[in-house]
């Protein structure tokens, strides 16, 4: 970290109270990196500057909460992942299933799950479907409730169908009951070892037995098996206990 922080947890605290996000629980390396680019951006000397500008000041406050949460989306981003669900993910867990349950964890602006109803549409699925998107920053909630992507405005009628929640996912736990399908990509890869481990036994834990988790590409279950998860396809496991 930056000289003034590296071994400073008052600093470090300080900073995660005057953002609203637990420093701590990200690796050190993001937020290292992280904190220094505010630095040079907000053109302060130190950690501590910084933390005092983020308590008066929204909007830096806002530019440094969304370098940590690292909001980089977009309709159908990974495109090869939607085909999975589509063709394969989908089409296991509906069975029996009078109502498909999916949450978008880490949702950022909400594209992600706009993605996956556009699909269940696609499917005839949407009708009986619930869809929840939750993330850290309400800023991000707010730019999915309106569902402006570029120059598409999104149905009004589908953007109806979705609920969006602030959900902490590093403190706070999952939504109420069990889900079909849980997307959190590309989120677990910023966070700690031991808050990564937390995560994932809350994400596994959230799933109905046959549900389906689906991580970003570049994210793997090391002992998927003590979670009580298989894997079914690249970056998808499924609850089998």
């Amino acid at each position: 970290m930056p000289a003034s922080l590296k071994h400073a947890e008052g600093t470090l605290r300080n900073l995660a109270r005057a953002s609203g996000i637990d420093l701590l629980a990200y690796r050190e390396n993001h937020v290292t990196e992280r904190v220094s680019r505010a630095l040079e951006r907000e053109g302060v000397e130190d950690a501590d500057e910084l933390a005092r500008l983020m308590a008066t000041d929204d909007t830096a406050r806002e530019r440094f909460r969304r370098s940590i949460a690292m909001v980089v989306t977009g309709l159908f981003r990974d495109a090869e992942q939607f085909q999975l669900l589509e063709r394969e993910l989908l089409p296991l867990v509906i069975g029996a299933r009078r109502q498909l349950r999916i949450w978008s964890a880490g949702c950022a602006d909400g594209s992600e799950l706009y993605s996956v109803a556009i699909v269940l549409a696609q499917m005839a699925l949407l009708d009986n479907a619930v869809l929840v998107g939750s993330d850290l920053l309400e800023e991000n909630l707010v730019l999915a409730e309106q569902g402006v992507y570029g120059d598409v405005q999104l149905p009004t009628a589908l953007r109806a169908r979705m609920r969006w929640e602030r959900r902490d996912l590093v403190r706070h736990p999952a939504p109420a009951g069990r889900w079909s399908v849980v997307l959190c990509r590309n989120v677990a890869i910023y966070l700690s070892a031991e808050a990564k481990q937390s995560l994932h036994q809350r994400l596994a834990g959230a799933l109905a037995t046959g549900g389906v988790l689906l991580l970003g590409r570049s994210e793997r279950l090391s002992h998927h098996e003590r979670l009580g998860l298989e894997p079914v396809a690249p970056h998808a496991y499924r609850r089998v206990t």
